[in-house]
């Protein structure tokens, strides 16, 4: 079997991007409680900062892949057109995009380990 040459891998959050939209959605989930909710923000953010090992775990990525991680206002038009469920993980091969990990199989990643087990998945589809 041959392995698919990956041209991209986007990390695609439920969440609109920019300075005012992250301060509302954390304000939304953190002090509102509101029914606001991102698998993939829960796992590379801890209530403030980015988590260091999700930082790493990019830029390991971007080593021998185009990474984007992408907001749901900042996504391409050819993304848009395949209706995804954000969040989401999509490689994009030289004809086609893939979807390999969903909101639903985000929600199964602790928080703790989160990173790890998105790392690993996403490796067993790559590699």
């Amino acid at each position: 079997m041959t392995k698919k040459k990956f041209k991209t891998i986007y990390f695609i959050y439920n969440a609109d991007g920019g300075l005012l939209n992250e301060i509302k959605y954390w304000i939304n989930k953190n002090l509102l409680k509101k029914n606001t909710k991102c698998e993939l923000c829960d796992i590379s953010h801890s209530k403030i900062f980015v988590r260091s090992e999700w930082l790493e775990f990019i830029k390991e990525l971007k080593k021998e892949y185009k990474v984007e991680v992408l907001h749901r206002n900042e996504i391409p038009e050819s993304l848009l057109k395949k209706n995804y469920a954000f969040p989401c993980v999509i490689l994009e091969t030289e004809h086609d995009l893939i979807e390999i990990i969903n909101g639903i199989s985000l929600s199964r990643f602790t928080k703790t380990e989160g990173v790890k087990e998105l790392r690993e998945k996403v490796f067993e589809k790559v590699i």
